[in-house]
């Protein structure tokens, strides 16, 4: 509890002191299950965690209903709180302002909403702040270890993690990390984390103030496809991780860690099981065939929850089976692949029937 609380005080340090105020005055439990902060412009202060949405009282008092006379921040708040996160240099952290995000001490994120301002198309700066919103960085030890327990029993594997926003992935890849490198299995592998964004090792003046375990190393603020080839080129990694995994650059660069003999944990944005199906990095990466379980986080208010563990070559074999069915509404053909071929075949008599009305 103490620990958490330690977390919830250093991701508030940056506040306004009204604001700062009104929050560390919530009660320890309330702290504890608290994932997110969020500040707006003339609007009230909202938290977000295990319980949903809440709400503070201007006498102090929490409440998950919306109360007669809540805590209001103002303009100026949001300002002075802005200032405080960029150390009092907005034009240092300019090309973070138009990448909608601050790295905090700790590895906690503030999201940023405001006007951009463009110049001939592009983006040069973000002005007219609005809202603010500050998600806490946490450090659930043990957290990943019944998904350990389940995929890497006999060896370790290449794994993905699907969740939706706010489901945990990040906290369990850190544990991962965390685990892995730190002798699971009686083995300390040599782990490489890229925290393009520095959320999960959250590293200060080259120190990570997150536990990430014994035998990690961390590249810090370089983009997901530049950071592995860095790794593989020069730190004869075992494991890689890699958060919020999507362009086709990145992919390109993890198949080639792959390729190598490097095995990947990695994390992708996924709702349900459905739209894992439809994600076209999903498909790119089980086309490896290096990739052997997908965990699919659960939605929902407690982060870390595990709604199933897919095997990804059933996984792949029924993106395959939905892509050559949709295929046959156009031509009758697909490109997929051997077992999308047989599928051509046997579909070849009836497909202009079944498909006519």
């Amino acid at each position: 509890m103490e620990k958490v609380s330690e977390k919830f005080s250093e991701a508030c340090t940056s506040c306004a002191p009204r604001i700062r105020e009104r929050l560390l005055s919530i009660s320890d439990d309330i702290k504890k299950e608290t994932f997110e902060i969020r500040m707006r412009a003339e609007g009230a202060l909202v938290l977000y965690g295990t319980y949903g949405c809440g709400f503070i009282n201007s006498d102090g008092r929490f409440s998950l209903i919306y109360p007669k006379s809540p805590v209001v921040v103002t303009k100026q708040e949001i300002d002075a709180t802005l200032s405080r996160m960029c150390s009092f240099s907005l034009h240092t952290y300019q090309q973070n302002l138009v990448d909608g995000y601050i790295a905090l001490s700790g590895g906690h994120r503030v999201g940023i909403c405001g006007t951009a301002v463009n110049d001939k198309s592009i983006i040069t700066s973000v002005r007219e702040i609005s809202s603010l919103n500050i998600r806490i960085a946490r450090e659930v030890y043990g957290a990943s270890r019944k998904i350990l327990d389940k995929v890497f029993f006999e060896h370790v594997s290449s794994l993905i993690l699907a969740g939706p926003p706010s489901s945990g992935k990040t906290t369990l890849i850190r544990d991962m990390a965390r685990e892995l490198s730190g002798g699971f299995g009686c083995c300390y592998r040599k782990v490489v984390i890229t925290d393009e964004r520095g959320e999960i090792a959250a590293v200060k003046e080259g120190i990570p103030q997150n536990d990430i375990g014994v035998n990690s190393d961390v590249i810090c603020g370089f983009p997901k496809g530049t950071a592995i080839m860095n790794a593989l080129r020069s730190m004869s990694p075992e494991i890689i991780i890699c958060d919020e995994v999507g362009t086709k650059e990145e992919i390109d660069a993890i198949e080639y860690g792959l390729n190598s003999g490097v095995k990947f944990i990695l994390t992708i944005h996924a709702s349900s099981y459905e739209e894992l199906k439809r994600k076209r990095q999903i498909r790119m990466l089980l086309d490896t065939g290096e990739f052997k379980n997908v965990v699919l986080l659960k939605s929902g208010r407690v982060p870390g929850i595990i709604d199933k563990i897919i095997d990804c070559e059933v996984l792949l074999d029924e993106i395959c089976r939905g892509d050559t069915f949709r295929s046959f509404g156009y031509n009758g053909r697909t490109d997929y692949g051997v077992e999308a071929e047989k599928a051509n075949e046997a579909a070849d008599g009836y497909t202009a029937a079944y498909f006519c009305t």
